[in-house]
């Protein structure tokens, strides 16, 4: 056997999903936004200005005239991006950020895109959500672009400053009269209490902005024109979609109606959510496959609904709570004898456990150099394809190589841990201590992605599993991660003393059972040391051919793990002999990956990552483990990334291919190849839809993809967040 693809952390995945947030101005908005985008000259950046309190953080870039320009957020890392069509930033002052007061904020950067364009890329702590709106010149002040930075478990609008009283960074700071502007009454919301946070200044870095990282996100939405505007051209289906496409720009019923009321009666409470429907349907059924009946069409007709709360204590004091809703109906809306997963565990179809339900519940206390969270939750410490170093949770891998990345937030199984952040200046430290553990849920027998390989009997005796426990002071989980940044370079150093995710079945004995002699074994999680290390550089090249201005991200991640215990089948055989061994051997793994990204032109990203997985003092007859190859000495996949939006929608409309091929050595030699070709289109800044096909092909059929060359499959995601 070549690959046991239950394992964890071994199948790449495209990056991020990333969702440009754009308010809905008014006429006149968007009578000068229209004015802007045919403005000849550029529109000059004077200044960055920006606040910050408990509940929000607002950024305010002043502008010598009106702009064209879009907002988007990006995760793995986490980042806020403005591009700002024929611009400059000539005048920004070079400064670096400096300890924990800036709210998410940890770095500015930006650099010329194409012709002319300027893209600017705040760096953030953790994840945020964003809103942004254009101001006119106005009783005194001049053009301005806010964007609010709102904290998942910060209440929204609540404490925050008028975009005029945030202090100034700038070669030359323009005055400001201290009354607030008229137009600015719109973007303050009542305030519970007082904020006693000051204001920070905004440091500039004269550092390249990244390029976008996998997806790229969409551009900005057309706004909705007056409702008494007749479409252009006249013709009925034009006037049909223009209507169409105004009623989905305001569709928001639940934040209408639900969430706006509660948040207007519970000033301190704040929620989110969103519901998602995604089904993979397969594009020819061939019956028994393996140990798998393929008697079935639909992959997963899935639907997930996530309410997330955050109600603010006190200034630095937040409870912050999330629940998880699933449904698939694959076992329900199709007859199959093969889909059987959810008589052995009813999660597969519906999450009716109190674990599955309730994802992460926590109280954070922030100060000025210190951030302390406490309760159920998650930490991504990786940022690339593969989970290098994201070794933190386990991982919900009921999709198998299908798993997409943008849904490891939501895949991802939060643990009850303390988790504490420290901040020195550019160094960040920070600590985990993990008092409950959480393995990997991988494919059951009779799921949609049960590997076929996988046998559905033993004739082994085989004991309970044996877990770590929370109530074991010994059985806890510690990790320590050191950042630090430096100028346009940022590096990282991971250590962690935890578990295996997946348990490795150990011998204990051997015993006759109708005359035959077979092993007793009982699967263990073993302790693992992982020390491993990261590293971010962004710069732009100058004068390249075609492109002019490159943006280019340079990224590396690596992680050295001792102790890692694998199956040995030359020892089991010899237990089955009568020679006393536990049928494991113990290896140290390394995995590594290198990505390179490139923004191109028309907001187009390439991204290239060759990714290295490798099994010290490999030897034959080993099974799966963590880290290791893929059934062999080595494996190698070199990720190639490709995302583009067309300008004809106004870049709504999105298009990416990655391609995930697989070579092993020394035995294994070509795996496969994994094709993903995705369709995106948003229709509004509420609504998103995708059209996926996701192609398995050559390999043999006991490879890591080979094995799934029947599940070729077309899928569909529909998503509504409120």
């Amino acid at each position: 056997m070549k690959a046991k693809p239950s394992r964890p952390g071994t199948i790449p995945r495209r990056l991020t999903s990333a969702t440009r947030l754009l308010t809905r101005p008014g006429p006149a908005l968007l009578a000068s936004l229209l004015a802007a985008s045919s403005l000849a000259n550029a529109a000059v950046i004077e200044a960055v200005r920006t606040s910050s309190d408990a509940q929000r953080t607002r950024i305010v870039l002043d502008t010598d005239s009106a702009a064209n320009y879009a907002v988007f957020t990006l995760s793995n890392p986490e980042r806020v991006v403005i591009d700002i069509d024929n611009s400059n930033a000539n005048t920004l002052a070079a400064q670096n950020f400096s300890g924990g007061h800036n709210g998410p904020l940890t770095a500015l950067r930006h650099a010329k895109r194409g012709a002319g364009d300027l893209r600017v890329v705040f760096d953030l702590s953790r994840k945020v959500t964003a809103q942004s709106m254009q101001l006119g010149p106005d009783g005194g002040y001049g053009n301005r672009i806010v964007v609010d930075l709102v904290e998942l478990g910060a209440g929204a609008g609540a404490g925050a400053e008028s975009p005029d009283k945030a202090p100034v960074v700038a070669s030359k700071p323009p005055a400001r009269p201290a009354a607030i502007a008229a137009g600015d009454e719109m973007l303050t919301a009542p305030t519970p209490a007082p904020s006693t946070i000051t204001p920070t200044p905004v440091p500039v870095q004269q550092a390249p902005a990244p390029a976008v990282a996998r997806t790229t996100p969409s551009a900005a939405l057309p706004q909705p024109a007056p409702s008494s505007a007749p479409a252009s051209g006249g013709s009925g289906i034009r006037n049909m979609f223009s209507r169409f496409d105004r009623a989905m720009a305001t569709f928001d019923p639940i934040g209408k109606h639900v969430r706006q009321p509660i948040e207007r009666a519970v000033p301190r409470l704040q929620f989110r959510g969103f519901l998602r429907q995604w089904s993979d349907v397969l594009l020819e059924r061939n019956g028994p496959i393996g140990t798998v009946n393929q008697d079935f069409r639909f992959l997963q007709l899935q639907n997930l609904f996530e309410l997330e709360t955050s109600y603010h204590v006190a200034d630095g004091i937040d409870i912050k709570g999330i629940a998880h809703g699933l449904y698939d109906g694959t076992y329900d809306w199709q007859d199959s004898r093969g889909l059987y997963a959810d008589s052995l565990d009813r999660t597969a179809e519906v999450y009716n456990t109190s674990e599955r339900v309730l994802r992460e519940l926590y109280v954070s206390y922030r100060k000025p150099g210190f951030d302390l969270k406490v309760g159920k939750q998650q930490v991504a410490w990786g940022k690339m394809d593969g989970q290098f170093i994201d070794i933190v949770n386990g991982m919900d891998r009921r999709e198998s190589v299908q798993l997409e990345s943008e849904d490891y937030e939501f895949r991802r199984l939060p643990t009850w841990m303390a988790n504490s952040t420290f901040y020195f200046g550019d160094t960040t430290v920070q600590t985990l201590y993990v008092f409950d553990f959480e393995h990997d849920r991988n494919p059951l027998p009779g799921s949609p992605w049960a590997s076929p390989l996988a046998p559905t009997s033993t004739t082994n005796i085989v004991l309970p599993t044996d877990r770590p426990e929370a109530g074991n002071f010994s059985d806890h989980e510690y990790g320590i991660r050191v950042d630090r940044a430096a100028g346009a370079l940022t590096y990282g150093f991971i250590y962690m003393y935890a578990w295996d995710k997946n348990p490795v079945e150990r011998v204990l004995g051997t015993s006759v059972q109708n005359g035959n002699t077979v092993l007793q074994v009982r699967a263990e999680h073993k302790r693992l040391h992982h020390a491993g290390a990261t590293m971010d550089y962004g710069m732009t090249f100058q004068n390249v051919p075609v492109v002019g201005s490159l943006p280019t991200v340079f990224r590396v991640e690596a992680l050295y793990t001792n102790g890692v215990r694998f199956a040995d089948f030359e020892k089991r055989a010899e237990a089955l002999a009568g020679s006393s061994t536990d049928g494991m051997s113990t290896h140290d793994t390394v995995r590594a990956a290198i990505a390179i990204e490139f923004g191109l032109p028309h907001r187009t990203t390439l991204i290239f990552q060759p990714s290295w997985y490798q099994t010290l003092n490999h030897k034959e007859g080993l099974g799966a483990g963590f880290g290791g190859g893929f059934g062999d000495e080595w494996s190698f996949i070199p990720v190639v990334f490709f995302s583009r939006p067309f300008a004809f929608t106004r870049d709504r409309l999105n298009m990416d291919l990655t391609l995930f091929p697989l070579i092993g050595g020394s035995d294994s030699g070509w795996g496969g190849l994994k094709t993903k070709l995705r369709m995106t289109y948003k229709f509004s800044q509420f609504v998103k839809g995708h059209l996926i096909y996701t192609g398995y092909d050559t390999g043999s059929s006991t490879d890591l993809y080979g094995q799934y060359n029947q599940w070729d499959n077309v899928g569909w995601e529909l998503s509504y967040e409120f």
